[in-house]
């Protein structure tokens, strides 16, 4: 049994608002919407790349307690995973 309108949330009605344009539109309206939505949406998760240099700042970045790893170490680490593929090789 569909909920009546005086019993939704003021999210429910948006949503609903919301859904009724994107239902009313035109089909050239809705390539244009979906082209716009498919330009601005990057990726889901990080790629293995962005993940490994997030955590090779993150290491060299003096914490609260003042732990931190060297920069001659991060940057062994670096080297290594370099060599090992999980980052892209320097372009000199």
């Amino acid at each position: 049994m569909k909920k009546r309108n005086c019993r939704k949330t003021d999210i429910e009605r948006e949503q609903h608002d919301r859904a009724t344009r994107v239902r009313k539109m035109t089909d050239a309206q809705l390539c244009d919407y979906l082209d716009s939505m498919a330009a601005n949406q990057r990726p889901l998760a990080p790629g293995k790349e962005e993940i490994v240099n997030s955590l090779l700042d993150a290491l060299s970045i003096r914490t609260e307690d003042g732990l931190r790893i060297s920069d001659a170490t991060v940057r062994k680490i670096r080297e290594i995973a370099t060599r090992r593929g999980f980052l892209p090789e320097k372009e000199a």
